[in-house]
């Protein structure tokens, strides 16, 4: 038997619903999630700063990024340490200390 390198099921049947599919997660992924040379970011602040200073607005992205990633773990770590109940986003008891 040999390997077939088009990875095709039982002598050459494409299975169209698959193959949609990974069309559209292709055409997902190709998609560009930001685009600051739209005409629509024309009023837009940070489309502004990717056109005018890149490296700024990268670094502004990054530390945005970075600056919820940590909250968020941090969150993370608070309900996995000491319960769900002393969540900073729960309702309490209305005590600070």
């Amino acid at each position: 038997m040999a390997i077939d390198p088009n990875n095709e099921k039982d002598g050459g049947d494409n299975d169209t619903d698959e193959n949609s599919f990974d069309q559209k997660i292709e055409n997902l992924l190709d998609k560009p999630f930001f685009d600051p040379y739209a005409p629509s970011n024309d009023d837009n602040w940070f489309a502004n700063l990717v056109r005018n200073d890149y490296d700024s607005a990268e670094a502004l992205y990054a530390g945005a990024v970075v600056i919820f990633g940590v909250i968020v773990s941090q969150e993370l770590l608070k309900i996995v340490k000491y319960g769900g109940e002393n969540a900073t986003f729960n309702p309490g008891d209305g005590r600070l200390f």
